[in-house]
């Protein structure tokens, strides 16, 4: 496994830090006129939906990520970015697990079914991230692609309206760019 040091693993560590204490505010901030982030029932209740979370934390990282996986990262920065981006994946999957402002939110954060699926979003996060920092391409390619199968299983058990890649067919390779 690639060891960081110096100054890019301290800011390794402040993004990790830096993005637990988000995660720590977004569960303890609240949604309407409960400003203690918790239902009746002390549950935590995010203050945004669960479709704005994978829109913003899982949807817009994972396309780059995916795309790094067939363009190998030029140099350190562009690395350390799809670190990020699979840091969010990890986050997003973990906020998936509690309800937001949404309509449908708590109906599917009761679901045991979507509870798994969000853990498992989670576990394909740092697959993703521990991927990256190993600089294994086939091991990010082996990430991206469990990453792919559980946002499907999930779209077909909750969303099945929504498009996935298994309805587009397969993606088609970017040409070279750099993150």
């Amino acid at each position: 496994m690639h060891k960081l040091s110096g100054r890019s693993g301290e800011r390794g560590i402040t993004r990790s830090v830096t993005a637990l204490a988000l995660v720590a505010a977004l569960v303890s901030c609240g949604g309407g006129d409960n400003s203690s982030g918790q239902a009746g029932g002390g549950e935590v209740v995010l203050p945004v939906s669960i479709n704005e979370i994978k829109v913003s934390l899982v949807n817009k990282v994972s396309d780059p990520y995916w795309t790094g996986t067939w363009n190998v990262p030029r140099n350190e920065q562009d690395w350390r970015e799809l670190e990020h981006l699979a840091y969010q994946v990890e986050l997003g999957g973990a906020l998936l697990k509690f309800p937001g402002t949404g309509v449908m939110d708590k109906t599917w954060t009761s679901n045991a079914d979507w509870q798994q699926l969000a853990e498992q979003l989670s576990q394909d996060g740092a697959r993703a991230v521990n991927a990256v920092r190993s600089r294994n391409r086939e091991l990010m390619d082996r990430a991206g692609s469990q990453l792919i199968e559980t946002c499907e299983a999930c779209h077909r058990a909750f969303q099945p309206d929504l498009p996935t890649l298994d309805r587009y067919g397969s993606q088609v390779a970017l040409p070279p760019v750099s993150l």
